[in-house]
């Protein structure tokens, strides 16, 4: 190693006092919130899974939302925790025969469950089958684009998420 690198690579070293202040200064500074930042962006992210919330948390957390919502929407805004009616279990039954390929279904879950709009992605999938070969997946066709749907000798089925 020539002398240059090594006066260049001496001229670089950091000491542990200055790193460990560098270090404290970065923390302080994440810390703080920003001009925009405020408490409830934090609370936000270390807000535990609505599940483990107790009964306090869960009217924070509700709290936090409505003064953010309001704030966002210049309107009253009440939100809430409404637990499952007692006994009763979610079902969910999708009737192939009345799917006419017109994607509706996927419009509507994006919808309704405020999924991202730019870029466009959805997660229901409708499938155009032949009605000749049957249900066979591999020959199935996602990307169908006709004018007019339903097509003459096809049939349509929508594959969800699952996450209804």
């Amino acid at each position: 190693m020539s002398d240059k690198e090594t006066r260049d690579r001496n001229a670089f070293r950091l000491s542990r006092r200055k790193a460990l202040k560098g270090l404290a200064v970065g923390l302080g500074a994440l810390a703080l919130p920003g001009k925009d930042a405020s408490a409830s962006v934090w609370e936000a992210f270390f807000q535990k899974n609505f599940r483990e919330l107790d009964k306090p948390e869960l009217q924070r957390v509700l709290a936090r939302l409505e003064n953010e919502y309001n704030r966002q929407f210049g309107k009253p805004v009440k939100v809430k925790a409404t637990p499952p009616l007692e006994g009763v279990q979610y079902g969910y039954g999708l009737d192939l025969s009345r799917c006419i390929g017109c994607r509706r279904c996927v419009y509507g879950c994006v919808q309704e469950n405020n999924q991202s709009r730019d870029p466009q992605i959805h997660w229901i999938r409708v499938l155009q089958l032949n009605k000749e070969q049957g249900v066979d997946l591999e020959e199935a066709e996602q990307y169908y684009n006709p004018a007019k749907v339903p097509e003459k000798g096809h049939f349509y089925m929508p594959v969800q998420c699952h996450q209804c």
